[in-house]
């Protein structure tokens, strides 16, 4: 792997200077016009839809007259192209279509399609109605119809399971959920079969509570096998589970005005489990479709105890999955007989701190090993099992950090995956065989690069960019060798000059413990002048998630108003091994916010930033970020905006908060001292809170608890509420939180020109 260090930009020239100059707008115009700049163009396509046979890619063209789509093979190398359905299979396809309807159309009757799984035949849709193409036989099938009838609120991150069904592999048979039991329906009889009974809505049989597939992923309650004759699901005992109730006020979907609005209050009870409390209770059954004996699986179940990422094996002889202890610091991966339900330990991951899940768990072809991924090491690395337990190979090692599995050419014993490097800056693209050997990265182009690899594994697309280079798209072959260019993205120089702006800056920071290098992507106003000075916003998210990276942008758009923008890592993000992502474990709101304020006090160093006009914005764990910066830190922050902020971790789910924290009972000061309300009567500065009235996610009691305790602290802030709104606040109520975000800011920052353009903002928005 390369470990060169990164250097700030440099990188080759970009593009010319336009041949003549262009009006000169000021900052403010630029601010206004920033869409419509056109300070970048791209020449080419970005992606491919690839072919399953590794011979190249789809493209489609459309008869503006007739509306018939005509398809073609485009091939990889050169990129010529020709039909991909020819004359015979077009016939056979529209004969075929043709006997199942009684229809009498005489070109393909689908506008787009899918391959099968295997790659044996395409699925489409004509209407309501949907087929399966068998290539080999030539034959087509209808579609057995799912009979859905769904109750009770849906999981905003609702499975294309519960709105579609699941087929089993020949698409002879469909899975789906009526209420809270599964059904099946059998295609050449049109039967309907009950699977399960007695499901409530306390009891949910093949469908998840709100938190599963939230936090792990999970959303998916049922697996046919492969061939088809057993039904694995998940069973839900959510008795036990916090209820929280949100209420909606206004009927947005028929609003057309405001004298149209429905006042009448609909009441919503989410079940929602919150750290310390009660998880659901989730079992694993298999039910045998053929002679309709259905077996539990023995899984200790209990609220300290979930159950995720059921796959069968290949072969169907037995359905793994694992099991994950409530402080999630011990993974079983285990494996269910589907005759007698017994379960055997297939191997054990353990951590001091947390076991980060992930999605490198797949078998190889010969149906005996599979790849896995674990930070065992230190740093996430790639390891080969057989499935009796044994631990064949590890198979990469290093300072640097495996991501995803994201081809396995099991021909040619390789394995395609992409990295996390430079401490976070950069992700790449590489390969290494069964036995660990021949590791290569395949992508040699500083900065982060984007895959798309075709199913066979000989080409791949490369989109990559880094702070200083465009997004340039190639195809490459997948012994790293460049095939050709898809797809340029040039910068206009000149036009940059002329307007007075200059691209990010990447700085390096020291983190709190004045030990650890942190990033940071810095961004300047337009027509910037070192001999005046400028408020500072810093955007923050802050949580465990991905931080700062080497990748192409312009600007950012609220700089263009007089502020220096910046968005800086701290302690406690991914992508730079397990000691960096766990040194807030147990401690949400310490290491984090003390080192986004190292990185402002750093900062404001520059004698053109203003360290007396420091304002901080985010949503989510932004919004806890925010809210923590300011009560934290009042002599350092003077305004911020918190977006549908947590403002105490017992408020919100068990699953999330208890990977980085433990229980409240486990760990009550870790708690305490992550809680905004422990600091309310710090606040010195401005401090705006929203949030959406129906937030089931983050819930707008986060935000009333805050509320009341600024209140009996005697603190004055602000307040906004938007209705009929979840955690991502949408529409016109979107446009009204970022204008007053903006209004809030340029009056307590007062960046050069902040009562003008203030005056503007207010007439523009009404307000």
């Amino acid at each position: 792997m390369r470990t060169s260090m990164y250097a700030v930009l440099t990188g080759i020239i970009l593009c010319t200077a336009t041949g003549h100059a262009q009006e000169q707008l000021t900052r403010n115009e630029i601010y206004d016009r920033w869409d419509d700049l056109n300070l970048t163009e791209t020449a080419g396509i970005q992606s491919v839809a690839w072919l399953p046979d590794g011979r190249g890619y789809l493209e489609t063209e459309t008869d503006s007259t007739t509306g018939i789509v005509t398809f073609y093979r485009v091939d990889a190398r050169n990129g010529s192209r020709a039909p991909l359905f020819g004359p015979a299979q077009t016939s056979k396809i529209v004969s075929e279509y043709n006997r199942l309807t009684g229809e009498s159309v005489s070109d393909l009757p689908f506008k787009e399609f899918s391959y099968l799984p295997d790659y044996n035949g395409i699925r489409f849709k004509v209407k309501e109605e949907e087929f399966v193409y068998w290539s080999e036989a030539e034959s087509m099938d209808k579609l057995p119809v799912p009979k859905l009838k769904l109750a009770g609120w849906m999981p905003h991150r609702t499975s294309g399971q519960l709105t579609r069904g699941t087929y089993t592999s020949d698409f002879r048979k469909v899975a789906y959920v009526k209420d809270y039991d599964i059904y099946i329906t059998d295609a050449t009889s049109g039967e309907e079969t009950q699977v399960t009974v007695g499901g409530t809505e306390d009891i949910m049989n093949g469908r998840t509570d709100w938190v599963y597939p939230e936090e792990l992923g999970q959303s998916q309650a049922f697996w046919w096998s492969p061939s088809g004759s057993h039904l694995a699901y998940l069973q839900f005992d959510v008795r036990v589970e916090h209820t929280y109730p949100l209420l909606h006020e206004i009927d947005l979907e028929t609003e057309e005005g405001f004298e149209h609005y429905r006042f009448k209050t609909l009441l919503e009870v989410q079940r929602y489990p919150k750290a310390g409390e009660p998880n659901p209770t989730v079992k694993l059954f298999i039910a045998d479709v053929v002679t309709g004996r259905t077996v539990a699986v023995d899984t200790d179940s209990s609220p300290d105890v979930y159950l995720i990422k059921m796959n069968w094996r290949s072969d169907g002889s037995e359905l793994t999955f694992q099991r994950l202890n409530r402080f999630q610091n011990r993974l079983e991966l285990l494996a269910a007989d589907p005759v007698s339900g017994s379960v055997r330990t297939v191997m054990v991951e353990e951590d001091e701190a947390f076991v980060r899940l992930h999605n490198n768990y797949i078998q190889l072809e010969d149906g005996e090993h599979f790849t896995w991924t674990s930070e065992r090491s230190g740093w996430n690395h790639l390891y080969l099992y057989h499935y009796d337990g044994t631990l064949v190979k590890q198979l990469t090692d290093g300072p640097w950090e495996v991501a995803r599995v994201r081809h396995i050419d099991n021909a040619n014993k390789l394995i395609y995956f992409t990295t996390n490097t430079e401490n976070g800056l950069e992700s790449h693209f590489s390969r290494v065989k069964f036995d660990g050997a021949d590791l290569q990265q395949l992508t040699t182009e500083a900065g982060n690069h984007t895959i798309n690899i075709d199913p066979v594994g000989r080409h791949f697309t490369d989109n990559y960019s880094s702070l200083t280079t465009p997004p340039v798209v190639n195809i490459v072959e997948t012994n790293g060798n460049v095939v050709r260019n898809l797809s340029t993205t040039t910068l206009d120089i000149g036009r940059m000059e002329e307007l007075g702006l200059e691209l990010p800056e990447l700085v390096t920071f020291r983190a709190d413990d004045g030990v650890t290098p942190l990033h940071a992507i810095l961004y300047k106003p337009a027509q910037f002048d070192p001999g005046k000075q400028y408020p500072l916003l810093v955007t923050v998210y802050g949580g465990p998630s991905s931080g700062v990276r080497n990748r192409f942008i312009v600007g950012y758009r609220a700089a263009q108003l007089g502020y220096f923008v910046i968005k800086q890592d701290n302690r406690g993000t991914t992508n730079r091994g397990k000691k960096h992502l766990a040194e807030t474990y147990l401690k949400f709101g310490r290491i984090e916010i003390d080192d986004q304020a190292a990185g402002v006090r750093q900062i404001t160093r520059r004698p053109y930033i203003d360290g007396n006009r420091v304002g901080i914005f985010g949503g989510s764990y932004g919004g806890y970020a925010s809210s923590m910066a300011l009560l934290r830190y009042p002599d350092l922050f003077h305004v911020g905006v918190a977006a549908a902020p947590v403002t105490d971790w017992r408020s919100y789910d068990t699953i999330y908060t208890e990977r980085y924290m433990r229980t409240p009972q486990a760990n009550p000061d870790g708690y305490d001292a992550g809680s905004a309300m422990t600091y309310a009567s710090n606040l010195k500065g401005k401090l705006f809170l929203m949030h959406g009235l129906i937030d089931n996610n983050v819930h707008v009691g986060n935000t009333i608890h805050l509320s009341d305790a600024l209140q009996k602290a005697g603190k004055m802030f602000d307040l906004m509420i938007y209705p009929e709104n979840r955690h991502g606040v949408r529409g016109y109520h979107r446009t009204h939180m970022n204008r007053l975000r903006t209004l809030y800011f340029l009056k307590h920052l007062r960046p050069e020109g902040w009562e003008e353009r203030m005056h503007k903002v207010e007439r523009t928005a009404n307000l």
